[in-house]
């Protein structure tokens, strides 16, 4: 890992951690989200949130 992010890291609040994370969270769950809108088009809106909240509770790819 990068030094400067390392440090960058240890000098950030639990909040803006929290934050970062929170982030990533939201990145990877519209990632998947439009993964399966691409691979699964069958799929209503309702399907496409129940397969994603299924795949975030399962914690796989």
């Amino acid at each position: 890992m990068d030094p400067k992010m390392v440090a960058l890291y240890r000098a950030a609040t639990p909040q803006q951690k929290l934050a970062a994370v929170d982030q990533l969270n939201r990145t990877l769950q519209s990632l998947k989200s439009a993964e399966l809108e691409a691979n699964r088009p069958d799929l209503s809106a309702e399907q496409r949130r129940a397969e994603l909240r299924r795949w975030w509770l399962s914690a796989r790819d």
